[in-house]
């Protein structure tokens, strides 16, 4: 027990010495607020909604995902779970319980769905939704180095299929 409280103090003095810090838990707030100001807000004149999303998985993916933040972004938007308080981010945030498409069909302006964001120590994942003419799912991954989260990131999870163009080509002799 005294060998161990040694090995304690003297690692305490070496993070000290060297000027390490311990790693705070990560906040979600923080992740969301980068993930706006750097990628949504950008994409122009949209609304932005919050609501828990599945990234349209249905729970299982193929993706290229680290299987640990995964299962931490499904439990982070599991039936249990609320949208995010998005207010800070001004006007062009929608407070509605309606489903995004319904928004985006009344206001004809495209709006954009975030989701919860499942969170390790350094990485968090979030489910960005399309609702427009087109629609599309997809992760954004977020790496923190220090305090500071950045878009390290996306993969596509879900998008329309194309539209099989069935007109007549009159190259071919149709």
């Amino acid at each position: 027990m005294l060998v161990a409280a040694g090995n304690l103090a003297g690692l305490a003095l070496i993070c000290l010495i060297s000027g390490c810090e311990p790693q705070s838990p990560p906040v979600e707030r923080d992740v969301v607020r980068k993930l706006l100001t750097g990628f949504v807000l950008p994409m122009g004149n949209l609304s932005i909604v919050s609501r828990p999303s599945d990234c349209r998985t249905d729970g299982r993916s193929d993706l290229a995902l680290p299987l640990g933040l995964f299962d931490a972004f499904l439990r982070a938007n599991n039936e249990q779970s609320t949208v995010f308080d998005l207010s800070e981010f001004g006007d062009r945030v929608a407070v509605t319980s309606d489903h995004p498409r319904r928004l985006y069909l009344r206001s004809r302006k495209p709006v954009v769905s975030v989701s919860r964001a499942g969170m390790t120590t350094n990485d968090a994942l979030v489910c960005v939704e399309v609702y427009a003419q087109e629609e599309r799912a997809f992760f954004v991954f977020l790496r923190r180095e220090k305090t500071t989260w950045r878009l390290a990131g996306e993969v596509v999870s879900w998008e329309e299929p194309e539209e099989e163009d069935l007109t007549e080509d009159p190259e071919d002799g149709y």
